[in-house]
C-alpha cells in the first residue's frame, strides 16, 4: 500500500507557497485528499478483505496535469504474502483496455494518410479474401442465437445448438476499417455460446500463433457472424484492425507503438513485451462464487489459450495484448485526452479526439460506443445515477480506466481476477463517488 504520496505531495506544494490564505487553501485541499485516500483504501479493503471479491485491486488517479491524487492497494493473503502485495509500478495484463492503444494508433496513421476509414480490409489482409458469413437454416441470425445462448438455464438455449446447422453466404459489401473500429466487421470471441462457432475458434489456439501471417491464416478459416455492418458484436476485431496496421505501415504492432506513442512522449510501463525478470500477478476467477486460483484453460476468451507473455514475443494483438502499469497507462490518457495541460504536441488532431469521445453505435440507456470508449449516461447497475459523460473502458481480467473531462482527472484500476464475485455498483464508481463527495 503505497500511503504517503498524496501527503508528501501536498507538502511539496506547501513549502513553496507564501500567504497565510493560500496556505489555508491548500491545507483545506491537502485535507481533502488525504480523506478520499483513507475511503478509497476502506473501499478496497472492504472488497479485498471483506467480500473476498478480489485477490487485489490497486487504484491510481491522477489530474489531466499528471499530479496523482490516489494511489492505493490491498490485497489478499489468501493469494499474496504480506511483503508481495502488488504495488503502483507492477506489470498487469490489461486485456481489451489495449484496444483504446490499437484505436489511437490507427486514428494517427489516418491523420497521416496512410489508411482510411472506408478501405476494404482485403486490400491489406488478403487472407480475408474469401471469408463467408455463417447463417442458421432454421432462420434468424447467429447474433440472434448467440444472444439466447447467454441465458443460463435459459429453455431456449437450444436455439443456439440449433443454429450449428448454418449455411455460409457471401459478403453483401466489402468489410472496412470503419467496420473493425466500430466492432461490426462480423469477428467474435469464442464465447458466443454457439458451440460449433466457439470450439472451432478453441481449436485453432489463436495466441499461440507465432506471427501475423499465421494468425491470420488460422481466423480466415472461420465464418463470420454476420454480415459487415449489420450491428455492433463485439469480438477480434480490433486485434484484426493491428494485423492491417501493421500491413499498411510496414511495421509491427509494438514499433508503432514505440515510435508514435511511448517513445516521443516518454512513456514507460505500456507495451506488448513484457520485460525480462518480470512475473505478472496469477490469474484468479469468480466464476463458482468464491474466489481462488483460476484452472487450466477457465479463461475461455480465446477457447481457453491464453497469449505467452514475455519479452520476445512475436504476435502482437491489438485487442487484447498489451501488458501496462497503472502510472504508464495513465499517462497514455493524459497524452491522448489532455495534452495541452501538459505542455505537450497533441498526439491526436481534436477532430479524432472528437469522433472517439462521441456516439458511433450501440446506443442504449446505459450510453453508446465511440472509437472504443463507452461514453456514460450515468446509469448505474442499482438503477441509480452518477455523472454523465465520462469515458471508460476495462480488461477481461477486472481492469478499469476513465478519462472524466470535466473535472480533468483520469483514473486507473488494476487487479486480476476473472468474473470477481461482485455485484450492485461497480468498484470504478464507488472510487469516483469519493472523490465526487471531497469537491
Amino acid at each position: 500500500m503505497n500511503i504517503a504520496i498524496i501527503t508528501s505531495t501536498c507538502r511539496s506544494h506547501l513549502r513553496g507557497v507564501i500567504g497565510i490564505a493560500l496556505i489555508s487553501a491548500l491545507i483545506l485541499a491537502c485535507s481533502s485528499q488525504e480523506q478520499a485516500r483513507e475511503l478509497t483504501h476502506k473501499v478496497l479493503k472492504d472488497e479485498v478483505i471483506g467480500k473476498e471479491a478480489y485477490p487485489f485491486l490497486l487504484v491510481y488517479i491522477e489530474t489531466a496535469s499528471g499530479e496523482v491524487l490516489v494511489s492505493e492497494s490491498v490485497a489478499s493473503e489468501a493469494f499474496f504474502a504480506p511483503t508481495e502485495t502488488p504495488k503502483v509500478d507492477d506489470w498487469m495484463r490489461i486485456w481489451s483496455m489495449t484496444k483504446l492503444v490499437t484505436t489511437v494508433l490507427t486514428l494517427d496513421l489516418i491523420e497521416d494518410g496512410v489508411i482510411s476509414l472506408e478501405d476494404e480490409v482485403i486490400s491489406y489482409l488478403p487472407e480475408l479474401a474469401d471469408l463467408r458469413v455463417a447463417v442458421p437454416r432454421s432462420g434468424g441470425t447467429m447474433t440472434e442465437a448467440s444472444a439466447s445462448g447467454y441465458v443460463l438455464g435459459s429453455e431456449t438455449n437450444n436455439i443456439a445448438t440449433d443454429a450449428c446447422d448454418f449455411e455460409l453466404l457471401p459478403l453483401l459489401r466489402p468489410m472496412t476499417i470503419r467496420d473493425l473500429m466500430l466492432h461490426t466487421a462480423g469477428f467474435y470471441y469464442a464465447t458466443t455460446g454457439i458451440p460449433c462457432l466457439d470450439e472451432a475458434q478453441a481449436q485453432l489456439h489463436l495466441p499461440l500463433a507465432k506471427s501475423t501471417d499465421d494468425w491470420l491464416a488460422r481466423i480466415s478459416t472461420l465464418p463470420l457472424i454476420q454480415q459487415p455492418g449489420d450491428d455492433y458484436y463485439y469480438g477480434l476485431n480490433t486485434s484484426v484492425l493491428g494485423f492491417l496496421l501493421e500491413r499498411a505501415s510496414g511495421k509491427t504492432l509494438q514499433t508503432l507503438l514505440e515510435q508514435r506513442i511511448t517513445n516521443p512522449y516518454n512513456i514507460e510501463g505500456l507495451s506488448f513485451r513484457l520485460p525480462k525478470n518480470v512475473e505478472l500477478p496469477p490469474r484468479t476467477s469468480g466464476r463458482d462464487g468464491t474466489l481462488r486460483l483460476a484452472r487450466d484453460r477457465e479463461l475461455d476468451i480465446f477457447g481457453g489459450e491464453q497469449p505467452p507473455y514475455g519479452p520476445d514475443t512475436t504476435l502482437f494483438l491489438g485487442g487484447e495484448g498489451l501488458v501496462a502499469t497503472a502510472p504508464g497507462f495513465a499517462k497514455f490518457l493524459r497524452v491522448v485526452f489532455f495534452p495541452e495541460l501538459n505542455n505537450l504536441r497533441p498526439l491526436l488532431d481534436p477532430d479524432s479526439v472528437t469522433a472517439m469521445t462521441s456516439a458511433q453505435i450501440n446506443k442504449n440507456e446505459w450510453g453508446a460506443m465511440g472509437y472504443t470508449l463507452w461514453i456514460s449516461s450515468g446509469l448505474r447497475a442499482d438503477g441509480s445515477f452518477s455523472r454523465a459523460g465520462l469515458w471508460t473502458g476495462g480488461g477481461y481480467e477486472g481492469t478499469r480506466y476513465w478519462i472524466d473531462p470535466e473535472q480533468q482527472q483520469v483514473g486507473v484500476i488494476m487487479t486480476q481476477v476473472f468474473m470477481p464475485p461482485t455485484e450492485g455498483v461497480a468498484i470504478d464508481e464507488r472510487i469516483r463517488d469519493i472523490l465526487e463527495n471531497q469537491r
